[in-house]
């Protein structure tokens, strides 16, 4: 007898965070590559709704107009310091040479992302629509990427992004990889309505976040648990359908890094609330 898989009662970005933030803090042991202690969990997944890919837990004060700058950069195919350095003030020492990072997602994305449109359009039901972001034998560098790959796989209705990372700090890096990979995984789908109509009523589904190490730095550990017994602020859910296109998924983007949402949205006369904590 076959049986339906049961979700979890909340695949939010919140709640997914602060049960995997518990769960590394009950884990006993400790290792430590590069000689920094971790709690770590093997092989980890986490499945996230990409309608809710913002982490508004109040405890956990994340850089929003950072994270929305990160985004653009990474679908604009940028891998320049100086055009992210002023939404982070630590970004710039990941950098070889102060001018580029070596393991920038955004270059091998857009290089691939024709590919990718093609495959899905050929075959609405695929397995092949996937970008390779890991570098071969990577020579020493201060920024090797974290991320291995992203498929695209569209059932019932829904492009789901299934990311494959070798290294997924819960603290540091995973509420940003999951904003990120909703925002890679909406511009794919803004790009495909306009090239197929079979995607033209299509939505976002799931994230399912794969960490080959999902782990908890010990110099974090009091803070993230001070974090996850605090509250979240209101969850923003995000429509596709507030965007036209793609462009506009981009402008939205380009709008909140600086604070611009309000600009936007009469521009646009959108009533989008996603994002409102940066207007």
């Amino acid at each position: 007898m076959i049986t339906e898989y049961k979700w979890p009662t909340s695949i939010k970005a919140n709640d997914v965070w602060r049960n995997t933030v518990k769960q590394l803090l009950a884990y006993p042991s400790v290792v430590s590559p590069r000689g920094q202690p971790i709690k770590e969990m093997l092989g980890n997944q986490t499945v996230v709704d990409m309608h809710y890919p913002v982490l508004t837990n109040n405890g956990r004060k994340l850089g929003y107009r950072f994270m929305a700058a990160e985004a653009e950069w990474i679908l604009l195919g940028d891998n320049r310091v100086d055009t992210i350095a002023p939404y982070s003030k630590a970004i710039s020492s990941f950098s070889d040479d102060g001018k580029t990072f070596f393991g920038s997602y955004g270059v091998k994305i857009s290089a691939q992302l024709p590919f990718v449109l093609q495959k899905l359009c050929e075959d609405h039901d695929t397995r092949q629509a996937v970008i390779n972001i890991w570098r071969e034998s990577p020579p020493h560098s201060k920024d090797i990427p974290c991320t291995l790959s992203l498929q695209f796989i569209y059932r019932a209705h829904q492009l789901n992004c299934i990311a494959s990372m070798r290294s997924s700090d819960i603290w540091l890096g995973w509420p940003y990889d999951v904003f990120n990979f909703t925002m890679i995984t909406a511009y794919v789908l803004l790009s495909l309505r306009k090239m197929d109509d079979y995607f033209q009523y299509g939505d976002i589904g799931r994230l399912f976040l794969t960490a080959g190490s999902q782990h908890l730095y010990l110099t974090n550990e009091a803070t993230a648990f001070d974090a996850m017994v605090s509250n979240d602020a209101p969850e923003e859910r995000l429509d596709l359908n507030l965007f036209g296109s793609e462009l506009e998924l981009l402008e939205f983007l380009f709008h909140a890094k600086d604070r611009r949402l309000e600009e936007w949205r009469t521009k646009r006369k959108s009533q989008n609330k996603f994002l409102s904590r940066l207007l």
